[in-house]
């Protein structure tokens, strides 16, 4: 009974596999291609059976209903194409449902379908499953139960030769569970045969038989069947994801079935329950009753040829499409990508199925005869083909689009739609509808999906872009430019309800001229603004209207079915005319009415209610809202008005589900809610079929909202206040982060976490129980459970949207406070909205900081993440100092966040003055011509950095994923490889060396355009082999009187390059177009007393014709060419830049200064003040950043004001008020930045806890790693930057050298508990004249009587006593690293790439060690060779002073590294010879071990020896990790701590790790101090690239023979160490 159907499932590869196999085992001789093709029509399905291939029939009786589990019934001879799986209802069997009369003979699967041509090519099964409800049986057994018997036989069943079936290794839990992924793929069409979708009304009354008899009892799975149950609405939803990829056919029967009971008779299922209404769902009726609608005749059955025809026309589908080497198979991951990218949260089918379950059989079918939309439909040629179907308030124009969608999707159109709904803020956006319709066509053309999937490369976030960068880059860039064909037929609905209508038509106008034909059909209320906005459409658009209300037959057919009371056919017509005249078209007034006349029982009864209706629908709502306050008693009064308020004022749908939850305490005990909904609420709300609860109509809504003298109304103030206490509830509640913790949160905690803020800003404050709710979920752990339960679904940018709705909070409080502060009884609030102040910034800040590790562990919010922010900020307030019991973290820089992100370093020297990003990189462009390529989220320079152009380069260019880099030098431009970091191609300058002026990257990243001072565009096609530059158009500009025409010192392309506009020092800025190319406009300045201006910088708007622009003196301006007039502001700055979606640019001036305005109205929405000329400027592609380069360094900032506009939701430029609210804040104070001066050389102290650093500017500070900074070592007067920095072994002294080659050495004599260290000036003295070259090692002498001075070229040893240079020595070969001798302090070895030199502290050579390359690690590793290094970093020494480990690098820039393990027996102290400086007795041959590559690859930074020769080293990932046992030569790495967590922000620049007590490791007392107020580039010593902060670790372990210095990266200071470096001790106890 009830649920039936059969399954078509396309056969695999396993499949192929199996038969191959089992051929190649076989005897039987190979058949001709003929055979193989499978001509059925001889084929005597009963003769088959005795093959090997098939089960033999089983004789059963007419008890028996047939076998349980998965059979197979027939099997083709030759192999089968498809599988076809019967599974019959409830109360039937695996045979019985199958045969007429339970006839074997009869059993139409076997003795029908296999003579069927095509259909004999396809292997029949049948499932079997106790559905027998008259037996005793599980109560609580479910029709998910029978579903994964279904799905395990499918995997798992075997034949009864206990052969596997191969159903595949991989319907709807299938979808859940990946053990079941490929059945799943294959399943290609559903035919269902009188199936309940919506449940039916008999099932209740089934069961209520059942447990009246004494053999049997209720069943839940009938229970699960009754009308529109919870489990059947989840079903149909969740199916409704999956049915897309499937062919689905319906057929429902027609005649009533006979019940047993003096003839009486019964429709078991209506139409509307056994059609499930999706887009391309095929239905066809049966004349037949429910039992016989499975079972036939004979082959000439009417109804079997119907079924019949069906089937062969899905397996022939199946086999044709198997066959086709054409056809694309889409990729699952490509689909989740693309949903991923284009953030689709939910499929656009739920609105088409809501109103095509409205759709009323016979209406609508006037549409496919009307001309205008023949003529739309059948129009040809490309470009944009619009129809407008226009018509008054509930017409019915929505089920009529979905009506439209259907037949576009029978005939197979290519067809995309949209339903723009007012109810649900999120459906009433642009951006909304463009991803939608994108990820839709992702789905029909693969091609299109898989372009789409690489612009994801672009770091561009599509959820929050303006909906003018998604048209550009995914319509315009990538739809409009492909070569297909396809025509594209796109329904939009509800356009009156849309935030931007005009904006949308006059996107869609910017179709020009596609290859792809675009048809689109617009619905919408008749407005003014749609109307006027059509009209000023391009004659090229083809464009017609059709308006609804002149076809009345809708309503007419409508009421002849709705219509169900009694009477003849002349007095129904008569009513059905009444109707129809006082409908004035309006199909919610004409429901409501027959609801009314449905209930009369005589013809008095018909014409009161007929004279009572009321005229329009402003009388019916009236009379709707009287019936809730007249028939209902006041506790249903209240809820009513209760579920009211949550219907209307809800941001989003809400389903039965989620209100049931909401109102659990006022519905206890309320039999069926769902019916109490729709009798509460006057028929103002519907119950879909899906379970979603919405207002009958968005005119309801209106009407409830609007004041004055309405019988009931619902205040919105009100109604938002009920809604965000009963969100609060929710996220207050105990165990709600056990129950997120399980995966089990409760279904209503979704909306509550995403849209509890945005009910508290509509809010007014006055409301005592909000502020006193709000206090309670900010200062307690709720909120951070919240966080959590954000960064698990992936929500995070909630956060940002919950701190703009705080602010404005906060605002409206602020207005209102002052007048109830005179009264004296709101001083107490102020400490609270402070708090809401401060988690208003915290929350942005939050995202920004820690991001990326809240995303990977969602937990860290409670622990890790507190301690590490600014001690003024909320969280740190509420939750980080509880944690200092078990990680204190001290000296961060900075009271208060801050919007300097982190800092770029450049390297020592490095001067650089353009920056660009792009996808997840950000490229600067040094003077040297070498360009640094940076990523954007952990900020780390990338491996392939930097790249070297070798000549002076006069700009670069990269394309939108960051992929590919375009360098122009002074005689070759050069195409790189940004992940590889190769050059891929090198093209010789024009002869006559034109500067270029603008570059651009066109076709694909195929064409490079560069424009020159020449007034030349030229181009080369980057696909050749050898390309060759070609001239593409020469601008020939008219000189103007009074001005003076030289070269071009400025121009700039648009984004598709079709338009540039090129300056001139003495000339107007002029506009062209290239093709042509066609001279546009001058541009002349806005002030009269001023003619002309020089340009120096230009950009053109991303989305408009419109450029952007800066004149020398400072002044912006903007600028249509096409227009005429500019606009122009004083901003003073001297460079600018653009975001990628046009809506705001940045300024920055000489003094350090950087300005952000919006492009429409040039309002200022942040500025900030830091130190340093600001010479280039970049905007991050998701707006939430940018970057500035200010010389040597460059900076990312991440102000809360750009956070916040970037995450506006898609709006586009039309959210004005958005944007002032934004600006607000902004514009009180000017954010500033301190000072930073950058830490380049650090040093602990060997004994106790003393340190020193030096800086960029020549300070050197004594710092104690618990009291912090102690003294003032050095200040340089001429600010020359401390280079090198040394201990002595006993602690006594420090040594340290400045830029200008002079060495200080300071004694310190360490002070007691309370009083700071002496500390004096020994030693100053100039080695300037002493040696050549930089100072690149300081070293003492183990007695501290000598100090060892190293330079690039040599080496001196200087007496601390006579403070005299007393021996040198220079080399002739590469630079050395030096250590005192591991076993005889007199001695000195120094090592360079390839040698290594024994010297006494005299500096004679001893001896001479030499090792050749290419060396090779232990074949145990499978090392391989490696070529010679040619700098050597560092040189360690074991605990047991038995080895000596050499880090190696191959260049200066080099990240590679090699590590050579040296045998300290290699260097004997036995019988010293004495040599001279280059002796020339041949050295002593050595071969250290090279210890394999997968240990190198890890390493950053070796940093000591633990016991067993194990090595402590900083990871490339900024971890510690242990390699043991490197003398033992057993290799392997691990985290130094077994269950460490490193901690890390979005920034990358710091990463602190904390690990937990390992006593063979690290002391339990560890701190990590970072000094304050500096920043960070690395020492020389180190390495330019090996990064920055120096983080010195404290460790008092007698397993160290001293403190150990990690190398972490950063680049500013003064801040939190997980983003911004600072002054910060960590302390795991």
């Amino acid at each position: 009974m009830f649920s039936k159907g059969f399954i078509f499932r396309r056969k695999s590869s396993d499949d192929n596999r199996y038969e191959r196999s089992r051929s190649r085992h076989s005897s039987r001789s190979s058949l001709s291609p003929s055979n193989e093709e499978g001509d059925c029509r001889t084929i005597n399905p009963l003769s088959q059976l005795s093959t090997p291939t098939n089960l033999p029939i089983r004789k059963y009786s007419e008890t028996d209903p047939g076998p349980l589990g998965l059979n197979v019934i027939y099997t083709p001879e030759n192999g089968h194409k498809a599988d076809i799986v019967f599974v019959h209802g409830l109360g039937g069997g695996s045979r019985w449902t199958w045969s007429k009369s339970r006839n074997p003979e009869l059993l139409w699967p076997l003795t029908f379908l296999p003579l069927e041509p095509d259909i004999c090519l396809a292997r029949i099964l049948s499932f079997g499953y106790n559905a027998n409800f008259k037996k005793a049986g599980s109560v609580g057994t479910v029709v998910l139960d029978f579903a994964k018997e279904l799905l395990f036989d499918l995997k798992y069943a075997r034949d009864e030769a206990k052969r596997d079936l191969k159903m595949g290794r991989a319907y709807i839990q299938g979808q859940n569970d990946p053990e079941y992924e490929e059945i799943i793929r294959a399943i290609s069409a559903i035919t269902f045969l009188a199936t309940p979708h919506r449940g039916t009304n008999l099932a209740e009354t089934l069961n209520r038989i059942l447990q009246l008899t004494i053999i049997s009892n209720s069943k839940q799975y009938i229970s699960e069947l009754a009308r529109n149950s919870f489990s059947l609405q989840k079903l149909n939803e969740q199916f409704r994801h999956i049915a897309p990829r499937l062919d689905i056919v319906s057929f429902y029967e027609t005649q009533p079935t006979p019940l047993g009971l003096m003839n009486a008779q019964l429709m078991v299922l209506e139409k509307d329950s056994s059609v499930l209404g999706y887009p391309g769902e095929t239905s066809k009726a049966l004349n037949a009753d429910h039992h016989g609608i499975c079972k036939f005749d004979s082959p000439r059955d009417p109804n079997y040829i119907t079924v019949r025809n069906v089937l062969k026309s899905l397996v022939a589908k199946i086999i044709s499409t198997s066959r086709s080497n054409e056809q694309v198979v889409l990729n699952g991951r490509e689909t989740r990508d693309l949903k991923a990218i284009m953030a689709i949260s939910e499929l656009p089918d739920e609105d088409y199925i809501f109103f095509r379950d409205q759709w009323t059989r016979g209406t609508n079918e006037w549409i496919v005869r009307e001309e205008a939309f023949i003529e739309w439909l059948n129009a040809k040629g490309p470009g944009l083909h619009l129809l407008w179907l226009n018509g008054g308030a509930a017409t019915g124009k929505s089920v009529l689009s979905s009506f439209v969608i259907n037949n576009l999707i029978e005939r197979d159109y290519c067809c995309q739609y949209f339903f723009f709904r007012f109810g649900n803020r999120k459906k009433r956006t642009l951006s909304l509808l463009l991803r939608s319709i994108a990820y839709q066509i992702g789905q029909r053309i693969p091609k299109f999906m898989r372009k789409v999937i690489e612009v994801a490369d672009e770091a561009v976030d599509f959820e929050s872009a303006d909906p003018r960068t998604i048209w550009q880059r995914i319509f315009k860039s990538i739809l409009f430019r492909m070569e297909e064909q396809q025509s594209l037929y796109w329904v939009i609905d509800g356009l009156d309800e849309a935030d931007g209508s005009r904006a949308l038509i006059r996107m869609l106008s910017d179709i020009a001229m596609p290859s792809t034909p675009i048809y689109i059909l617009l619905v919408s209320r008749e407005t003014s603004e749609i109307s006027t906005t059509l009209k000023k459409l391009p004659i090229a658009v083809h464009r017609a209207t059709i308006c609804i209300e002149t076809h009345q037959e809708d309503l007419r057919c409508h009421i002849r079915q709705v219509l169900s009371m009694s009477g003849t056919a002349g007095f129904r017509d008569s009513i059905i005319k009444r109707l129809v005249e006082g409908a004035e078209n309006n199909f919610l007034w004409v429901r409501l009415a027959v609801e009314k006349l449905n209930t009369c029982h005589t013809h008095a009864d018909v014409e009161k209610a007929l004279q009572e209706l009321p005229v329009g629908m402003e009388a019916l709502y009236d009379r709707m809202a009287t019936s809730i306050t007249r028939d209902l008693t006041p506790p249903d009064q209240a809820l009513a008005s209760t579920l009211l308020q949550c219907v209307t004022c809800s941001f989003r749908t809400l389903t039965v589900e989620e209100l049931s939850q909401v109102l659990y305490e006022d519905i206890s005990g309320m039999l069926d809610f769902q019916q109490s909904i729709m009798e509460l609420c006057g028929g103002f709300v519907v119950v879909d079929n899906s379970g979603n609860v919405t207002m009958i109509h968005q005119t309801a809504r209106e009407y409830l909202f609007a004041d004055g003298g309405r019988p009931f109304n619902v205040n919105r103030d009100v109604a938002h206040e009920q809604l965000f206490l009963r969100r609060m509830t929710s996220l207050i509640s105990n165990g709600l982060r056990a129950k997120i913790t399980r995966n089990t949160k409760p279904e209503f905690v979704d909306y509550s976490s995403t849209w509890w803020s945005s009910h508290l800003a509509l809010i007014p404050p006055a409301y005592e129980q909000v502020a006193d709710v709000l206090k309670k979920f900010l200062t307690g752990h709720s909120i951070l459970t919240w966080i959590q339960l954000l960064a698990m679904d992936k929500q995070l940018r909630i956060l940002v949207q919950t701190s703009k709705n705080l602010s404005k909070y906060v605002t409206r409080w602020s207005e209102y406070v002052p007048e109830r502060m005179k009264a004296g009884d709101e001083t107490h609030r102020f400490v609270e909205h402070q708090l809401i102040e401060s988690w208003a910034v915290d929350l942005v800040k939050i995202v920004g900081k820690f991001g990326t590790n809240l995303r990977r562990n969602p937990t860290s919010i409670y622990k890790m993440i507190p301690p590490f922010c600014p001690p003024n900020s909320a969280i740190y307030q509420q939750f980080g100092k509880i944690e200092a019991r078990n990680l204190a973290v001290s000296g961060l820089s900075g009271l208060n966040w801050d919007d300097l992100h982190a800092r770029l370093p450049l390297g020592h020297g490095t001067y650089a003055s353009f920056i660009s990003a792009a996808g997840a990189h950000i490229a600067v462009l040094a003077s040297s011509g070498s360009v640094y390529i940076y990523e954007s989220t952990a900020f780390e320079e990338a491996a392939s950095s930097p790249m070297k152009h070798g000549e002076r380069v006069y700009r670069m260019e990269l394309n939108n994923t960051g992929t590919m880099l375009v360098t122009y030098g002074f005689k070759t431009t050069k195409v790189w490889s940004i992940p590889t970091g190769k050059c891929k191609l090198t093209v010789e300058d024009l002869e006559s060396r034109p500067r270029p002026l603008a570059m651009l990257l066109t076709n694909n990243n195929n064409s490079l355009i560069v424009g020159t001072e020449d007034r030349r565009m030229r181009s080369l096609n980057l696909n050749e082999p050898s390309p060759v530059w070609r001239s593409m158009v020469e601008l020939e500009e008219p000189e103007l009187d009074g001005h003076f025409l030289n070269s071009s010192s400025y121009m700039a392309f648009n984004d598709d390059g079709t338009l540039v506009a090129v300056a001139y020092r003495g000339h107007p800025l002029s506009a062209w177009e290239i093709d042509g190319p066609v001279h546009i406009n001058h541009c002349w300045r806005a002030r009269e007393e001023v003619a002309r201006g020089e340009v120096i910088d230009a950009v053109w708007h991303p989305h408009a014709p419109e450029i952007l622009g800066l004149y020398i003196e400072g002044v912006v301006f903007k600028w249509n060419p096409y227009e005429g007039e500019p606009e122009e502001m004083i901003t003073g700055a001297s460079n600018l830049a653009i975001s990628k979606d046009g809506n705001l640019f940045a300024t920055g001036d000489v003094h350090g200064a950087v300005k952000i305005f919006t492009t429409a109205s040039f309002t200022l929405l942040y500025q900030s003040a830091s130190q340093d000329t600001v010479l280039g400027l970049a905007f991050s592609p998701d707006l939430r950043r940018f970057y500035d380069i200010r010389g040597y360094y460059g900076n990312a900032w991440e102000p809360n004001a750009l956070v916040r506009y970037a995450e506006r939701g898609g709006k586009g430029t039309e959210s004005d008020s958005e944007t002032e609210s934004l600006t607000q804040n902004s514009m009180a104070s000017v954010v500033s930045s301190p000072g930073i001066d950058c830490i380049t050389v650090l040093a602990s102290s060997p004994v106790g806890r003393l340190y020193c650093y030096g800086t960029e500017y020549g300070t050197v500070q004594l710092c104690d790693t618990q009291r912090g900074k102690l003294s003032d070592l050095h200040f340089s007067k001429s600010f020359l930057s401390t280079e090198q920095l040394a201990w002595s072994n006993d602690g006594r002294y420090v040594c340290f050298s400045d830029a200008s080659k002079k060495i200080f050495i300071v004694s310190i004599v360490p002070g007691t508990v309370d009083s700071d260290p002496i500390v004096e000036t020994k030693i100053e003295i100039s080695m300037k004249n002493n040696t050549k070259g930089p100072i690149i090692q300081l070293l003492f002498r183990s007695n501290s009587t000598h100090l060892l001075v190293c330079t690039s070229s040599g080496i001196s040893t200087v007496s601390l006593e006579s403070a005299l240079v007393r021996h040198s020595l220079e080399w002739q070969s590469a630079e050395y690293r030096w250590i005192t001798h591991p076993n005889n302090p007199t001695l000195l070895l120094g090592f360079g790439p390839n040698i290594v030199r024994k010297l006494d502290w005299d500096l004679n050579v001893i001896n001479t060690y030499q090792f050749s390359y290419p060396l090779h690690t232990d074949t145990q590793f499978g090392g391989k060779d490696i070529p010679a290094p040619s700098i050597v970093d560092r040189v360690l020494v074991t605990y047991d002073k038995k080895h000596v480990l050499a880090q190696m690098s191959f260049g200066q820039s080099s990240k590679e590294k090699a590590l050579l393990f040296f045998a300290t027996s290699f260097f004997s102290v036995s019988k010293p010879t004495i040599f001279e400086a280059n002796p020339t007795e041949e050295a002593t041959t050595i071969a250290p071990t090279l210890l394999p590559q997968y240990l190198t690859a890890q390493l950053a930074v070796a940093l000591c020896f633990l016991t067993h020769d194990r090595l402590v080293f900083l990871s490339k990932a900024f971890s510690w990790h242990i390699a043991g046992e490197i003398g033992s030569r057993k290799y392997f790495t691990g985290l130094m701590d077994p269950s460490p967590t490193i901690l890390r922000d979005v920034s990358g620049r710091n990463k602190i790790i904390m690990n937990k007590h390992n006593p063979d490791a690290m002391h339990r007392n560890q701190k990590i101090q970072v000094q304050p107020n500096v920043n960070v580039r690395p020492p020389p010593s180190i390495g330019p690239k090996l990064g920055a902060i120096v983080i010195l670790v404290d460790v008092s372990s007698s397993y160290l023979d001293s403190e150990i210095q990690t190398y972490a990266k950063d680049t500013k200071a003064a801040k939190d160490p997980l983003s911004d470096g600072g002054a910060t001790s960590v302390t795991t106890p």
